[in-house]
This record gives structure tokens, sequence and C-alpha cells, in this order.
């Protein structure tokens, strides 16, 4: 019977006792938040939490130094670092750059900033969130009565399992969120459509450096703010025994509790031909390699995608593809300097640049490979529930330039299966070697290595970390 579909089978399971709600967190030190702050909750302790649940609700704006033009991205890319602590005990030391991460894997799949409440798209002259908002020449953007939400968190938070946790096994857990620099802000000179030196967003003349050319004319340096700052969980309770009973018994059959989650290492490197990064973990899943222009830094106007709207058929813009708009160009559609990808090469040229990665003695692939086949490669590379994203190859190059290598077995993310490299015996060294890229370019590259972390739980909440 186990064999049949679940389709043709009549019979329904019945859990007694289970009951559910959700409850607000207040933070540990601050309501109000600017860039480099930290802000810190305490999860319920002798609770069983929905992980997946954690939501940060707070305002925000870019208001704080008036007529700068500011501009917010999507608000998860606000927060720059995730920690998370059992006891004093910090489970992993928290990706630096977790928002770079965050774009870089939404670049090429189908991870998704919430529509609503995640600010996912650049505002250029009217608000999404409040149309009354209306923004003219270097108006800031500002909407004091909306609360926006971060639903979505790489790491301990995102990826353990299982999501249920019961803290009262655990030491109390603190959740520490390190926000970012205002760099990650946008300026604009005009709302008014277009990628002239004038216009709203980028410069249209060309570039010999990575990344889209950037405007002439001086922009502002805005600053963001926080506010009302808290966050909701949802926990649950069983009414019987049977869940602490079959803890229990596992926990005298095999000594320990694992909970294994994904944790992840960053290296930035302006790369010069040569990039040089080393871990030692005892599973290590995937490579990540986003690119950004040397500028990247440089608070600027956003940028546009390619295809999408600029300047002409009136304010109604026209797609830079064909009129009627190939694979959903017939809107605006912006990125800002910081989380834009580019090909590190001379903007808008066609140089045949290619990449291999060299892990202590192997080579990954077994051949310099151009940045069609790395696509290839990153598709394949994808957790199995991510579909890669739909785009073009003129903006895979420009705007979404990030590539992928597995190196784990696939799928095994959803069986729990630790089956990454083992580098603890010895430390991987890792070398990002390009052709044809150019020495005097100077473009930064983003190195993220995916590693699977295992939290092991003792008697007496005694706890350790395998790293």
């Amino acid at each position: 019977m186990s064999g049949l579909s679940p389709e043709l089978l009549y019979y329904a399971s019945r859990m007694s006792g289970f009951s559910t709600n959700v409850f607000k967190i207040e933070t540990q030190n601050q309501t109000t938040a600017t860039s480099n702050s930290i802000v810190a909750f305490d999860l319920p302790s002798n609770a069983i939490i929905n992980l997946r649940s954690f939501r940060m609700f707070f305002q925000a704006n870019a208001n704080s130094v008036a007529s700068q033009g500011g501009r917010l991205p999507p608000v998860k890319d606000l927060v720059e670092r995730v920690e998370v602590s059992m006891g004093g005990v910090v489970l992993s030391q928290g990706t630096n750059f977790v928002n770079v991460l965050s774009e870089a894997k939404r670049a090429v799949s189908e991870h998704c900033v919430d529509s609503v409440l995640g600010h996912p798209e650049y505002i250029r002259a009217t608000s999404y969130v409040n149309p009354a908002d209306l923004y003219a020449t270097t108006a800031n953007e500002n909407d004091a009565n909306t609360l926006y939400c971060i639903d979505e968190w790489e790491g301990f938070l995102g990826t353990a399992e299982p999501m249920l946790f019961d803290t009262s096994l655990v030491p109390m857990m603190r959740v520490r969120l390190y926000l970012a620099t205002d760099n990650v802000l946008s300026s604009v000179h005009t709302s008014e459509l277009g990628v002239a030196d004038t216009k709203f967003s980028d410069a249209s003349t060309a570039s010999v450096n990575t990344g889209p050319p950037t405007n002439t004319t001086a922009v502002g340096s805005p600053k963001y703010a926080l506010s009302d700052i808290h966050a909701t969980i949802e926990c649950i309770s069983i009414a019987d025994m049977s869940y602490e009973n079959m803890l229990s018994s596992q926990m005298s059959a095999q000594g320990e509790l694992e909970v294994p989650y994904k944790a992840y290492y960053s290296f930035l490197d302006t790369h010069t031909g040569t990039s040089k990064f080393s871990v030692s973990a005892s599973s290590l899943d995937r490579i990540i390699m986003a690119w950004r222009g040397d500028n990247y830094n440089t608070v600027t106007p956003p940028i546009t995608v390619g295809g999408h709207k600029v300047a002409g058929a009136t304010e109604l813009g026209k797609p830079q593809y064909d009129l009627g708009g190939v694979l959903n160009t017939n809107n605006e559609k912006y990125k800002g300097r910081y989380f834009n990808f580019s090909q590190p090469i001379a903007f808008g040229t066609t140089t045949a640049w290619k990449m291999q990665m060299q892990l202590n003695g192997s080579y990954y692939p077994q051949f310099s490979a151009g940045i069609e086949e790395w696509y290839g490669i990153t598709k394949n590379s994808l957790e199995g529930s991510r579909k890669s994203k739909d785009m073009t190859l003129d903006q895979y190059r420009d705007n979404y330039c990030v590539q992928v290598a597995r190196l784990n077995m696939p799928n095994s993310e959803f069986s729990r299966t630790l089956s990454g490299v083992d580098t603890r015996a010895t430390n991987l060294q890792g070398i990002v070697r390009t052709e044809n890229a150019g020495t005097s370019l100077n473009p930064n590259l983003s190195i993220f290595l995916e590693t699977t972390e295992v939290l092991k739980i003792s008697a007496g909440r005694s706890i350790s970390v395998v790293v």
C-alpha cells in the first residue's frame, strides 16, 4: 500500500491537542536604527517555534538627509549579516554581505521578495506602496505609515531542519541583525524616465570599465533609517507527551540530536586575473561567485535592467529589445549599483571571457568555460526546488552575472544528507582564474562558500557545532 499514490488512498491522519499562535517580539536594545546598527531579538524559550515564520517588521525611509534623491532597495538588503547564538555560543559567525548573497541567489533562481511588504522594485516617480507618494527631482523615498517586512533568511533561520524547533532543549536563542551601510541606497537627480545623464537611471554613454556607466553629474549622499522595529514568530504546542517522549527516546538511543543547517563564508576581492579563498568544512556544498563593477560601492542612480523600458514614446517609454516587450520586458525594472552583477569585461563588449576554478589539485570544470557554459553549470547547480530565472543572455551578462558550482549530491538537502566535500583533513585552497578579462578593469568578485553545519544537542541543554 505504501507504494501507491496518495491520490488513490482513502485515509486521514489525526493529531490531537495541537495548537498554534503568533507572538510579537520586541528588540533587546532599540526600536530605531540607522546604517551599521545592530538589532537583537531573544526568541521564545521553552516553546516549539517555527523558524521559517520569523519576521522582522519596521518602517524604513531614505529621508535622513533631505533632498538627496534617496531610493530604497528591497528591504531585506538593508540587513548585511544575520547571527544566531544559543547561550552565547554562536552557531555560525554570520555571513558578511548576506544581502549580496541573497541578491546573487535571486539573480539566477526564483528566490523572490514579497511583493506586498518586501519592497521588491525600485520606485521612480510614483510609489507602489502608497500611490499618493509622488517623487519629484531629488525627492527622497519616505512612507512614514508603512510597515515593511523581512520574511526570508539565509543560514540557520531559513534552512535548519527540523524547522519546528524545540527551544526547551537549548539555551536562550538570540538573533542579531547587523544593518548595511548607506551605500546600498541609490540616489537620483530626477524622476524623469530615461538613461541619459539628466534622467532617472544610469547614463547611456559607453563605459570602458566593468559595470554599467555612471552619471557624470554628482549625486547626493542619502541615508536610511528604520523605526518601530519588532518581530513576530509562530509558536506551537502539543497537548500530550508524545513529542517529548519521542525526543527523549531518540536522545537516549543516540546520545544527542542533530540539526543540520546551511552556513556561508564570504570572500571579497578586487579581481586581477586570480582570486583566492580557503575553507575547512565537513560538507562544502556550493561555491557562488558574483561579479560587480569596480565602482559598486558608489551611490549612483539606479541601473536599468537590459531590455526594459527607457525613454521613448513619451512617458510610456519603450522596451530596449522589441516594442512588444520580448520576455516580459515591456515594463520598467531597475537595480541598485551595489547589487548589479555584470560580466568582468569592459561593459558592452563581447570579449570571449572564460573562467575556471582550481580546488587544491583539482580543476572545476575540467576546461576553461565561457559565460554560456558557466550558465549551464549554474542551472545544474541550483537547489532542486529552485528553477532558473527567466532572463536573456544580455541581461545575464550585464545585470545577473552570477555563477554557481555544486559540489554535493543533487537534492541532498531535502534528505538531510551531508554529501559535500569534506575539507577538514586538508584545508581547501581555492583559486578562481579568468581569461580575456583584462587586468586593469579591477572588478569586484564576491565568493560565497555554502556549507552544511550540524548543531548537536545533548542532555542538560548542552550544545556543540560541527563545522
